[in-house]
């Protein structure tokens, strides 16, 4: 898998960990799209159009989070049902409307990288040249079988989780969960970027977008 360059990153982190959340400014996306509890923005930037799922911001989406019973695909595997019941709907809109031969790259944070995860191969699958996938905070969305099938038809990928350096267990807690059979589809990539004062002592407090979007100047690409 190749590495995913620093421009891409950067960009991503502000669409996903800002841009996208509640309220979601219609002039920065050129579109977005609203499926269910699912929103969804696009952003073209020079030969690139961004994909941008949403995270959490409302009750139907906190069901959605804990939605946990496999939907079974026949391709990707078992996949977080909560994350996928509304990415087809969310695929055949998006599909629409992007240009032909687009170059897309998919991002989202914390719920919207959970639905990236997912959505990037089924946009794939549906003939899109998804070239990169960017993910921040990203919970458990698939099992094995979507794992393997990323590191194998995505060209570059990149997952962060924000801890302390070299700490497993203490640290955003979003991207170690759910347990298995469950696990991460991307090998998680750390950054360090504490909440400070007495904040640091609060692993939840890691999670937030505004952490990982300070932290992506230092976030490692080529």
């Amino acid at each position: 898998m190749n590495p995913v360059p620093v421009a891409i990153i950067k960009q991503a982190a502000q669409l996903a960990c800002k841009d996208i959340y509640d309220p979601v400014d219609d002039g920065v996306f050129d579109k977005v799209y609203r499926v269910g509890e699912t929103t969804c923005g696009t952003k073209r930037v020079g030969n690139l159009v961004y994909v941008v799922n949403q995270g959490t911001e409302n009750r139907a989406g906190w069901i959605a989070d804990f939605d946990l019973y496999p939907y079974d695909h026949p391709i990707l595997g078992d996949l977080h049902t909560g994350f996928y019941k509304n990415l087809p709907e969310l695929a055949k809109q998006l599909l629409a409307d992007l240009p032909v031969g687009a170059q897309v790259v998919v991002t989202g944070h914390s719920k919207g990288a959970g639905e990236a995860s997912i959505f990037g191969p089924l946009l794939k699958l549906s003939g899109v040249n998804v070239s990169a996938m960017v993910l921040f905070a990203c919970p458990h969305a698939g099992c094995q079988m979507l794992a393997d099938w990323i590191a194998k038809n995505i060209p570059a990928a990149v997952s962060y989780r924000n801890a302390p350096t070299g700490d497993e267990f203490f640290g955003d807690p979003v991207p170690m969960v759910p347990s298995l059979p469950y696990v991460a589809p991307v090998p998680l990539t750390y950054v360090d970027q504490p909440p400070g004062g007495l904040l640091d002592a609060v692993d939840v407090e890691w999670h937030l977008g505004k952490l990982y979007l300070a932290a992506a100047p230092a976030m490692i690409g080529d």
